[in-house]
């Protein structure tokens, strides 16, 4: 099968970066922990183990191969056997093999700055294609990374823009570091609808529907829950397949939960206490 090559392009934006000019440590630190968080990335998808070190022998090539003249755009290459992918278990063609991955690493990215996932790794998500566990434990695997992606950010460039193909792109900027930097618990006990789209029940994180804002949220379930919020939530997921053909409620279920917010506010993970068919029923 014929190797794939991936470009990922790495473009510093706005004030010193503007002047085609960078301070060197905190340039070199943001790029750092850019590729530090597209290795962990990548080598889940050849592995299918989410690791944060001992990268001995990685079965692809990941290179720094140019800085675009007169600018501050660091290009990075990945060049991959398809038949390698074992965390998606040889479910990737070569024909679409390079828009997966770089479709991949653009979802985390974005899932760990508080943003969505491509429709298409949610599809394959809820699928069980790809772990929804081990999702969860990248995210959580690379916010070190990504804390030191952000060292540049505001001390010499307004932004740094992830570009993968045309339109397809990762943002970095005051608004994302500020998410990455503070996390406050919301002790408040909360009840609300959702559906639940994916479960790990070895982690006991997921992600579930939020039907008011659109998008999945991630969520851990509380040590102490008891059996029927397991079982709820398994009885969501398999019904889960009818919110696409838009049968939303069908697959909701009522969750009693606290959140792990933001700075500005913005749910960065839904702690669930207790789930039942029914609001009634909490």
């Amino acid at each position: 099968m014929a190797l794939v090559e991936e470009n990922i392009v790495v473009k510093f934006d706005g004030q010193l970066a503007s002047s085609h000019r960078l301070p060197a440590y905190e340039a070199a630190q943001s790029l750092y922990g850019i590729t530090r968080s597209i290795l962990i990335l990548t080598n889940y998808l050849h592995e299918g183990r989410v690791r944060r070190r001992d990268f001995d022998a990685p079965p692809f090539r990941f290179e720094l191969i140019a800085q675009q003249p007169g600018s501050f755009d660091a290009i990075l290459q990945i060049i991959t056997d398809p038949q390698n992918l074992t965390a998606v278990g040889g479910a990737i063609t070569t024909g679409i093999a390079a828009n997966f991955i770089g479709d991949f690493i653009k979802s985390l990215l974005n899932r760990g700055v508080g943003g969505k996932a491509s429709s298409q790794i949610e599809e394959m998500e809820s699928r069980e294609v790809l772990s929804p566990g081990d999702l969860s434990a990248l995210v959580d695997a690379i916010e070190p990374s990504l804390k030191a992606a952000h060292t540049v950010v505001n001390r010499g460039a307004g932004s740094i823009i992830i570009i993968n193909g045309d339109g397809n792109s990762v943002k970095f900027d005051s608004a994302t570091k500020r998410y990455l930097q503070t996390t406050i618990a919301d002790n408040d006990l909360k009840t609300k609808l959702f559906s639940i789209a994916s479960f790990n029940a070895n982690s006991r994180q997921g992600r579930m529907f939020d039907f008011e804002v659109g998008k999945t949220l991630p969520f851990e379930i509380a040590k102490d829950a008891d059996r029927d919020t397991y079982q709820n939530i398994i009885d969501s997921i398999s019904s889960y397949t009818f919110r696409r053909l838009g049968d939303n409620l069908r697959s909701s279920i009522a969750v009693q939960y606290r959140t792990l917010n933001s700075i500005e506010g913005d749910i960065k993970k839904v702690i669930i206490l207790r789930a039942r068919p029914h609001m009634g029923d909490l």
